[in-house]
């Protein structure tokens, strides 16, 4: 690298500093807006660490950023210097190089592998993820547990409060950490919001727009639909190539057929070249399934679509014409824009809301900037576009949203603990590192952080407090000062006026039965005697009495807020309940690991269930193909409307058992088990055509297998884990039946 250069790029300021640390062997933080040119910092660190003979891992959030990870640096350094580990996917763990989920890395750390002691710096990519709901913790853990010799480089898009987070890992990590944060883009966003009836437009104008056209008439008359199909039609002369985001993935690929039926992007010699690449990746098409011959339908004339429910192979094609300029329009889900490096010239979205699992709401301020961040290649557009479409109708229901960079969600800790950590740490901490280790949590470091700003809040007001009290009397509060009893004395004459007025027969109505009340009421407040007050006296408390109040209310304000903090001592107080619950499991006796426990400490998927049932007589009862449609329902979790064939080759009534024995202990959040896509898995295992296991449930063709993918991730982990030479050995087979075709590892 020289000064202000790398592989032929010029750096930027930001760019430049991250290396000038890494050189100095620093731990960085890097949180820059998407699309700035993070991953060239962790591409100079990795090619550094190759050059030196020092061994580094790559962690990412997801497999298909992983993936992604994988294929870029084999290309880039040789396949021999690269591996991966993703649960699922092993392939050369040893290399120097070494790609794995963050959720590897934890389990790594959690059960101190002595192959980290030749590890010299792990990439958090994505750092920001320690704010998921679902897998926080392992963020957390992760950087709680990582070994002192290894240094850290965290890559995060634009976050709140960055400093904070650093100085969290320097305070736990007793280290320097280099912050480096990059507020400009390189190349700049302009947003716009999109209607049939208004065109491209800012958000003062589409309101303004709105509120001619709707709010000032009485007869409201329905705005004009808007499609993407007109978004598109706005766009192609001078916006392509563009991602084009969708929160469901039915929509996704229904949007991308529409689309083809009206437009062509590509050129006849571009048609020709996505047929070959096609038949390179496919084979000859009278073995292509039916979703692969319509996806190359819509390639050929430059449209795609992407989402967790492909074939692996069918993303793999996907991203390659993305990057070989082929594709124009992609039609993608949300995880397109995790990490994965594909930028376009703009940014569409189908609507500002989504599905978040559990409600319908509006995209964070993080979200939308993080997928808008795809658009504005650098150095070949002057500006990226981000275009939102706006039902117009829907606006009195849900109120536009109006985004700002400056107005990020601040990360905030996700910590669980679950029963595997509270194992490993028995393991391997003794009470005080135990306690230790809580104190370090991001959780308790907000903590200490929350409760010293409210502490030093409420010390400045009791200042302020102590010298407004000294301008008001000690009955200020009471409706014996006549400055507090004045409006209300004049209110209550009022009343009493209006109420004489009814007469007697509109007094026994119920409102004036309500005034009676309220007279009474009153009389009763207004009884103490007045305090006898000079008139200048009165002048003061009247001036100096809002101020007062109002500290007052302040000061009780944050008596709340410092209510509402949690326990410090949360997570020890869980760690001990959890312990009892173990030793009421036999997986603990005191705080030795019995058989059980040492078994639940190498699983990381369910991990009570999966050891009762290895405890349990039921292997014994099953074969090979039933044990995979057992496990396979260990770790799925389904969809809103997934549908399978009835499977009645196993009662279950004796894993129900076990489940609810397990509830009857942890509660019922302890453990889950949904065997419905035990069908599609026994079939597979037992050698059925991919074609012929489509036709037993409604799952898209990723999804299954995802399935099959999963249950060999567990399997692997139960391998691994039992010591029973031949249960290993049926396990291993287990693995070997699902890991074919479609599903196995040379497809992904």
């Amino acid at each position: 690298m020289s000064n202000s250069t790398y592989q032929s790029f010029k750096l930027d300021d930001f760019q430049i500093q991250a290396l000038k640390a890494i050189d100095s062997g620093l731990s960085v933080i890097v949180a820059a807006p998407t699309g700035t040119g993070k991953t060239l910092v962790a591409d100079y660190l990795i090619e550094k660490c190759v050059l030196e003979q020092r061994r580094v891992i790559y962690t990412a959030p997801i497999k298909a950023l992983s993936n992604q990870k994988f294929k870029d640096f084999k290309k880039q350094f040789g396949e021999s210097t690269v591996g991966i580990m993703t649960g699922d996917v092993v392939l050369n763990p040893d290399a120097p190089i070494l790609i794995m989920t963050t959720e590897i890395f934890r389990n790594q750390v959690i059960t101190e592998d002595p192959n980290l002691n030749i590890v010299s710096y792990v990439i958090f990519d994505e750092i920001h993820w320690l704010n998921d709901e679902d897998r926080g913790t392992v963020w957390e853990e992760s950087i709680i547990l990582a070994p002192q010799h290894i240094r850290i480089l965290g890559l995060s898009a634009t976050i709140a409060n960055a400093r904070q987070l650093t100085d969290w890992i320097k305070t736990i990590r007793q280290e320097d950490i280099v912050l480096i944060e990059e507020k400009k883009r390189v190349v700049p966003l302009e947003y716009y919001y999109y209607t049939k009836e208004t065109g491209l437009t800012t958000y003062d104008k589409l309101m303004s727009y709105y509120s001619r056209k709707f709010k000032d008439k009485e007869v409201k008359i329905p705005f004009s639909p808007t499609t993407h199909l007109d978004l598109i039609r706005t766009i192609q002369s001078n916006y392509l190539p563009a991602l084009y985001f969708v929160f469901s993935r039915k929509q996704c690929a229904d949007k991308a057929r529409e689309l083809a039926g009206v437009a062509n992007y590509l050129k006849p010699a571009q048609k020709v070249r996505v047929e070959e690449l096609f038949l390179s990746h496919f084979g000859e098409e009278a073995d292509w399934s039916l979703s692969t011959q319509r996806l190359k339908r819509l390639c050929c004339k430059g449209i795609a679509y992407h989402h967790a429910g492909l074939l692996p192979s069918q993303k793999v094609i996907v991203e390659e014409l993305f990057q070989h300029k082929l594709i124009h329009v992609l039609y993608c889900t949300e995880t397109f824009s995790v990490g994965i490096n594909y930028p376009v010239k703009s940014v569409c979205f189908d609507s500002l809301r989504k599905f978040d699992g559990k409600n319908f709401r509006t995209l964070a301020n993080h979200e939308f900037f993080q997928m808008s961040g795809r658009a504005g290649r650098r150095g070949i557009d002057e500006k990226g576009y981000s275009f939102a479409i706006v039902d117009l109708n829907r606006l009195e229901r849900n109120p536009l949203p109006r985004f700002h960079i400056n107005r990020l969600e601040p990360l905030t800790s996700q910590f669980k603990l679950t029963f595997n950590t509270v194992l490993n740490l028995v393991s391997a901490l003794n009470p005080e590192q135990i306690n230790t280790y809580f104190q370090k949590s991001f959780a308790i470091f907000s903590y200490h952080l929350s409760y010293a700003a409210i502490q030093n809040k409420l010390a400045a007001i009791g200042h302020e407090l102590d010298q407004a009290a000294s301008y008001v009397c000690e009955n200020i509060e009471t409706y014996s000062c006549p400055v507090k009893r004045r409006p209300k004395q004049k209110e209550l004459d009022r009343l009493k006026k209006v109420y004489k007025e009814l007469g007697p027969r509109k007094q026994r109505r119920v409102y004036g039965r309500e005034i009676a009340r309220k007279i009474r009421t009153w009389d009763k407040l207004l009884n103490a005697t007045p305090v006898n007050c000079p008139a200048v006296r009165q002048e003061i408390c009247s001036e100096h009495r809002p101020s007062f109040l109002n500290l007052q209310q302040q000061v009780k304000e944050l008596g709340k807020d410092l209510a509402a903090l949690p326990d410090q001592n949360i997570f020890v107080n869980e760690f001990e309940y959890k312990k009892n619950q173990l030793r009421q499991m036999g997986y603990l006796r005191g705080d030795e690991l019995l058989p059980r426990g040492l078994l639940a400490s190498h699983i990381y998927i369910q991990e009570l269930l999966v050891t009762e049932l290895v405890f349990s007589d039921l292997f014994s009862q099953y074969d090979e193909d039933q044990l995979n449609a057992l496990l396979s329902g260990v770790d799925y979790e389904a969809r809103k409307n997934d549908l399978f064939v009835k499977f009645s080759h196993i009662d279950w009534a004796p894993v129900r058992d076990i489940v609810n024995y397990i509830e009857s202990i942890c509660g019922e959040e302890a453990v889950r088990f949904d065997p419905r896509a035990a069908v599609i898995t026994y079939a597979w295992s037992q050698g059925k055509l991919f074609s012929q296991v489509q036709n037993l449930c409604n799952l898209d063709e990723g999804d299954i297998i995802s399935v099959f993918r999963r249950t060999i991730d567990l399997l692997r982990q139960m391998r691994d884990a039992v010591t029973d030479p031949t249960l290993r050995s049926r396990l291993k087979v287990c693995m070997s039946k699902l890991d074919r075709d479609e599903a196995s590892i040379s497809e992904l």
